[in-house]
């Protein structure tokens, strides 16, 4: 499964309300789709050939489609959370399942404090960060997300504050954390959220980035992945620890990808 691409498909497209037959529509394929398993790369045509099963016809099919279509460019961050429900719950993960290697090495012999894991997951990191000493709250929009990272938290024997929302609904207070962690966040990385972000950081305090670029080149890309050098200008408050750009294995992916890997401090005083 590759992040990258999901929903890079669909580019908005001119559309007035939906009717309602266009809402029940759209009901029927987000209750359809909330079933589906991650295994299934794409809802929409299986979606289409469930109404054909259902005794729809051709023309009828192709229409519904077509409205589908253009409710899903409108209002695919809907779907978001259950896209990555589907994810949790798959017995084997399509992604790496271990805590991040870059935090891993990052944080080595470094005092805890207090940390935020943006966009947490399952918590494969935050439940490494609480057994190595530090207060870690965190924060996704997948509900099913947040329930498996408290129970793997409550197997581990660590405490974890887990949180279902999404970015724009967390209260990023200033000189608040030790540490920030943002690994394949759905963070878009040119809103003004990225500073509010950034300035919750406690002096001293160290921000973690991995994602995979952006090299493209599209008109539609995915707002959350970097372009090649952005991050030093995205994060140019900080003082820079480490940053590389290379070609590996990402959490998210099943093969090489041109990906980005950056450590920050906030300067004292």
């Amino acid at each position: 499964m590759r992040r990258r691409h999901f929903f890079l498909s669909c580019a908005p497209l001119a559309l007035t309300a939906p009717d309602d037959a266009g809402e029940a529509l759209w009901r029927d394929y987000v209750a359809w789709y909330r079933t589906r398993p991650d295994t299934d790369f794409n809802p929409r045509l299986s979606y289409l050939a469930e109404l054909r099963r259902r005794g729809l016809s051709p023309g009828e099919v192709e229409r519904r489609g077509r409205i589908l279509e253009s409710l899903a460019a409108q209002r695919r961050a809907e779907l978001e959370p259950y896209f990555f429900d589907r994810t949790y719950r798959s017995s084997e993960p399509r992604f790496n399942a271990q805590p991040n290697s870059f935090l891993a090495q990052a944080v080595r012999g470094r005092k805890p404090g207090a940390a935020l894991d943006i966009h947490m997951g399952q918590g494969r990191n935050a439940i490494f960060l609480a057994q190595q000493g530090w207060q870690v709250s965190g924060f996704d929009f997948s509900a099913e997300g947040v329930a498996r990272a408290e129970a793997a938290a409550r197997t581990a024997g660590v405490r974890i504050q887990a949180t279902v929302c999404r970015h724009q609904e967390f209260g990023f207070a200033p000189s608040q954390w030790d540490l920030i962690v943002m690994t394949y966040a759905w963070i878009p990385l040119r809103e003004p959220i990225l500073q509010r972000i950034i300035r919750s950081l406690r002096p001293g305090g160290i921000l973690l980035f991995e994602q995979m670029l952006e090299t493209s080149g599209g008109e539609h890309a995915a707002p959350w992945l970097p372009r090649r050098q952005e991050v030093l200008k995205l994060f140019a408050a900080l003082k820079t620890l480490q940053h590389e750009e290379l070609t590996a294995r990402p959490d998210w992916s099943w093969r090489p990808e041109p990906l980005v890997r950056y450590l920050g401090e906030m300067p004292a005083g």
